[in-house]
């Protein structure tokens, strides 16, 4: 006898256990499939924004009072990014100064060492960055051994080529301890030390300032005489030049006028390209500026009178102004073939001193030198800031 199981796919037992069993997803109603796709799409936008976390905290600190500070601690910006300066490879190079630049000891830090001219070339050795400027070390040489300097100007007065032109600065160019010698004289002084062989100029205070020559008038009278008497092919009077050379308060005078006073001194002068003197009525009060005297004494040290007429003048002037220009200069600059000749001209309660000529190095380049003290208290101040000057200047071309 066959028991009847149930267990049959054909039977009606089986049909029921299929209908009992829960329906799958694919077979779900459209209406709760939309459902389950909308909730995972919320929960993982959830997640993405941080909304899930800052309901927690919500819930448990309370509501959040949210102002533009809150979002900033929230959501923190970036920070700015910090320069970095690619390193220069072309280390150490030559450059130009594009303006006038004031060197400092330090990058944008301590006084002024010296003071460049537009177009004066440097040696660029390295940068430093100081806030948002990059500086660059400089170095240049001068004229000899010792001259020159180093320090820092911004690099954006900079350039990487140049023309060999004129080489200009102040006294710091040439050397910054020249400069720091001559700072206490303050606006009286005045120098500019000219290199005729290197077209170098280094200048202090106003070169195209008006000074009173006072006895500084002397040499442009004696190579005015001297030339006069190549046009006619005549010596000079020695005696007359020697009286001339001390300015006598007779001699003096007479040579004055017999040259034409200030109409004729100008005429001599502007025939010789150097405009920058106003003459006067009497020889005394005339003015000229630095520059003017600059170009005189550069002419006078090359063909402005015959060889041994400059050597006559030469010699006249240094013996009368040697027991003044002596204590001045380094002991070089005492021997033959140098000439510094001194102004010194009363002006109310105050005198101008000058001291200008030309000076030959043993072994280096001619120098052409005017250097001014205006409104001094006596003679004595006056040398005193000649003597700052012209020690150290001499001694620096001494090697």
């Amino acid at each position: 006898m066959r028991m009847a199981t149930g267990l049959k796919g054909g039977s009606p037992a089986s049909t029921q256990k299929r209908a009992a069993t829960k329906p799958s997803s694919g077979d779900a109603p459209p209406h709760q499939m939309v459902f389950w796709k909308g909730t995972l799409l919320l929960l993982l936008t959830f997640c993405l924004t941080g909304i899930i976390p800052l309901a927690i905290v919500a819930y448990a600190a309370g509501p959040l009072n949210l102002t533009p500070s809150s979002f900033a601690a929230l959501f923190p910006q970036s920070k700015a990014p910090t320069p970095t300066d690619a390193p220069d490879l072309a280390l150490p190079r030559d450059a130009w100064v594009t303006q006038s630049v004031n060197v400092l000891p330090d990058p944008a830090r301590g006084s002024a060492l010296a003071t460049l001219a537009p177009a004066f070339p440097v040696q660029l050795i390295e940068h430093k960055r100081v806030g948002n400027t990059i500086w660059s070390r400089v170095e240049w040489d001068g004229p000899v051994a010792g001259t020159g300097g180093q320090g820092w100007v911004p690099d954006g007065m900079l350039i990487s080529y140049g023309a060999t032109g004129a080489i200009l600065g102040d006294l710091g160019a040439l050397a910054p301890s020249l400069r720091q010698a001559v700072a206490p004289a303050g606006k009286q002084f005045a120098a500019m030390v000219y290199i005729p062989s290197q077209n170098r100029l280094y200048t202090q205070g106003a070169p195209d300032g008006f000074f009173a020559l006072g006895t500084g008038l002397r040499p442009m009278l004696l190579s005015a005489l001297y030339s006069g008497a190549e046009a006619q092919n005549k010596a000079v009077n020695l005696t007359d030049a020697l009286a001339l050379s001390h300015g006598d308060a007779t001699v003096t005078p007479r040579i004055y006028q017999q040259l034409g006073s200030a109409a004729g001194l100008s005429l001599y002068l502007n025939s010789k390209s150097v405009q920058g003197v106003q003459t006067a009525p009497t020889w005394m009060a005339c003015h000229a500026t630095p520059r003017a005297m600059t170009d005189f004494y550069t002419q006078l040290a090359g063909d402005l009178l015959q060889t041994k007429d400059r050597s006559a003048v030469y010699s006249v002037l240094a013996l009368a102004d040697a027991p003044t220009t002596s204590n001045l200069v380094a002991p070089w600059a005492r021997a033959a073939g140098n000439l510094l000749v001194v102004g010194v001209a009363p002006t109310d309660a105050t005198f101008t001193v000058s001291v200008a000529g030309v000076l030959n190095p043993a072994k280096g380049p001619q120098v052409i030198v005017v250097a001014v003290a205006t409104a001094q208290t006596s003679t004595d101040a006056a040398f005193q800031a000649m003597k700052a000057f012209y020690t150290p200047l001499t001694t620096l071309f001494a090697s």
